[in-house]
């Protein structure tokens, strides 16, 4: 899977004028969904084809994986769906290429915390010149501070991920939703920053994204390493602010009654906005890269393994 993700074909920066979005088009992917995970296995049936996706069950390391991707080149999202998983969670790569190599490293956690399934966007966030509608601004695609493109899952609506992320998010209503994203590491020696798509701050309180910076601290032996957008404490560090407030997808599992536009102060510790240093992400591409033996990503595994939730029971190796 790490391969099929490495060499998938996504629409390329500034290729396209705009990405049409059709309700039948994910109707279609929706329908797909639902019929592999009813299916029960069936050795005649390791392929499925719709108007829009193609499938594929793929083993590895012993374990079952649905690979979903779209027939045509940046018609919607790369998914997999694990069969048996252990872990209530999804993994979600929504900038694959400019955050480079987040889709890869979704595959790995996917399957190092084994969990229900992944969404890897289908195109360069870049890659439309028409503008979002919804909040936020970036510099990324040009250089120029603006809207952000209507390419960016993570900041426009309608698109395939954000759909595809809003059914999951009803299949498992009580899933956490890790979204994986890079930074760069300019001017600063922090490597994690993590947030929860809310506004609101407080004094180290209970949750899910201090939870994980708390443990990211105790591998790495250093505070300033792992740093929470949602804990007033850590605004004593010299870190890029780069939370997940005006994220679409955080904004819509936080409860916000307009997620395109209007911010929340409370959270439902459902999302997990993780920014990463390029130091963190650079191993990930080698072929032979071993994702729990790795200082840093075996520090980040072991933190989600932590603060992850377990469908029935979790393995023995994989316990909270």
């Amino acid at each position: 899977m790490r391969d099929k993700i490495k060499h998938a074909e996504y629409l390329p920066q500034h290729s396209i004028e705009t990405i049409p979005y059709k309700k039948s088009d994910f109707s279609d992917l929706k329908q797909l969904i639902n019929t592999i995970l009813k299916q029960p296995l069936n050795p005649n049936f390791f392929k499925l084809k719709s108007e829009q996706y193609t499938a594929e069950l793929i083993t590895e390391d012993q374990k079952g994986f649905w690979y979903l991707s779209p027939i045509r080149t940046g018609k919607g999202p790369y998914i997999i769906i694990a069969r048996n998983p252990e872990r209530n969670l999804v993994l979600e790569a929504p900038h694959p290429i400019k955050d480079r190599l987040t889709g890869i490293q979704s595959v790995l956690l996917l399957k190092a915390l084994r969990g229900r399934a992944a969404i890897i966007s289908g195109n360069n966030r870049c890659a439309a010149m028409s503008k979002s509608h919804c909040d936020g601004r970036t510099s990324v695609c040009g250089g120029i501070r603006e809207s952000y493109p209507i390419s960016d899952p993570s900041h426009y609506l309608p698109n395939m991920f954000h759909s595809s992320h809003v059914l999951f998010a009803k299949l498992w209503p009580k899933a956490l939703f890790i979204q994986l994203h890079g930074f760069s590491g300019r001017e600063t020696k922090t490597l994690f920053v993590l947030s929860d798509g809310s506004m609101g701050q407080k004094n180290n309180a209970a949750s899910v994204v201090n939870r994980v910076r708390d443990s990211l601290r105790k591998s790495l032996k250093s505070s300033k390493l792992a740093t929470s957008c949602q804990d007033l404490q850590d605004n004593r560090y010299k870190y890029r602010r780069v939370c997940g407030h005006t994220n679409i997808q955080g904004r819509h599992l936080n409860l916000s009654p307009d997620i395109c536009h209007k911010g929340t102060f409370t959270t439902t510790n459902r999302f997990l906005h993780i920014e990463q240093q390029w130091l963190v992400r650079e191993q990930i591409n080698h072929d032979v890269y071993d994702a729990e033996s790795d200082k840093l990503q075996g520090a980040l595994i072991k933190s989600l393994l932590e603060a992850s939730p377990c469908i029935k029971k979790c393995s023995q190796h994989h316990n909270k």
